[in-house]
């Protein structure tokens, strides 16, 4: 009798489990529905892609926005040969008081470096974007990257400037917020500081949050404005926060300057953005939302390589709703 129950878990309960398992598998490994907006104009949308300029609630904690511009671009013929140029990009605003920031990364997370979509589902994250630019070895960040106390970079890049901040140490929760983006020559590190701490230095602000990451600063406070003098063309990532302290990821894909993007922001006064970090530009710049379907912005060029996943991505800003 116990040969022949030990003959039938063999052959007939182990194949089965493994089945079932392999199952599962699949189920979870299911690629999900994608819409790629703009591209993908005969899907239903949660939000109005034909309506620029105006916010749209999309769900609790979050809206839209598709923002349309001109600015003006040179001719390319001379001085002072100016053509006017309509910028267009989409941007997601999200509350803090809802949502959940974070970093994933090939090296913080003890993972490999994976497809937007990937990340996305993995991660089970409501949106995705870029965090950062990397180095020639495809994983390092080029700037500060640190998830509680695994970095990706600890060196922190002078010429950068900007640094997005989540999920503050427990002592620190509620007393700071819980999601910002610092300037390194920052006016407001008060903010992060209680009566009683007198090193108010950038790095002791860095040091009450578990996750940082570093990238360029694109919006100049009021008394040190710049300009970029790169005028190559490419699609745009980043990251912003508001007057109100909502964070808004951007992605433009018609390609446009630094410059042109940053001309935007700065003359927008109903976006309302006080500090804003590039993430990324070119093909591997990209932004995703999920509802039921995912939503997918990528430059039209490169949507089939990301679609089949073989734009890896090393780091990027994940958003989770608040359980």
């Amino acid at each position: 009798m116990v040969i022949f129950f030990q003959k039938a878990i063999k052959f007939v309960v182990l194949p089965l489990f493994l089945a079932f398992v392999a199952f599962l598998g699949e189920v979870r490994a299911k690629p999900p529905d994608v819409v790629v907006v703009d591209k993908d104009t005969d899907k239903p949308y949660p939000f109005d892609i034909l309506k620029a300029n105006t916010w749209q609630p999309v769900e609790k904690g979050l809206q839209f926005l598709r923002m349309s511009e001109t600015v003006m671009r040179d001719r390319g013929e001379g001085e002072n040969q100016k053509l006017p140029v309509t910028v267009d990009f989409d941007i997601l605003k999200f509350d803090p008081a809802y949502f959940d920031f974070s970093v994933y990364g090939a090296v913080t997370d003890k993972t490999e470096s994976k497809a937007l979509l990937a990340w996305l589902q993995q991660y089970d994250l409501t949106a995705a974007i870029n965090s950062s630019m990397y180095l020639t070895d495809g994983k390092t960040s080029i700037g500060y990257l640190r998830k509680n106390d695994v970095y990706n970079n600890n060196h922190i890049g002078k010429s950068l400037g900007a640094f997005f901040v989540s999920c503050p140490y427990e002592k620190y929760q509620g007393k700071i917020p819980s999601c910002s983006i610092i300037y390194d020559n920052d006016p407001d590190l008060d903010t992060y500081f209680s009566q009683t701490e007198k090193e108010r230095t950038l790095e002791n602000a860095l040091k009450k949050y578990s996750v940082v990451v570093q990238n360029f600063k694109l919006v100049d406070l009021p008394d040190n404005q710049s300009e970029w003098k790169a005028q190559r063309r490419h699609s745009i990532a980043a990251v912003a926060q508001d007057e109100d302290n909502e964070i808004l990821l951007m992605y433009a894909s018609k390609p446009l300057t630094v410059q042109e993007f940053r001309t935007v922001l700065h003359k927008n006064g109903p976006l309302r953005i006080k500090r804003a970090m590039y993430a990324e530009g070119g093909a591997e710049a990209s932004m995703a939302y999920r509802k039921k379907t995912v939503f997918l912005w990528q430059h039209e060029e490169n949507i089939m390589l990301f679609l089949k996943g073989t734009v890896k991505l090393p780091n990027i800003i994940g958003i989770k709703r608040k359980q």
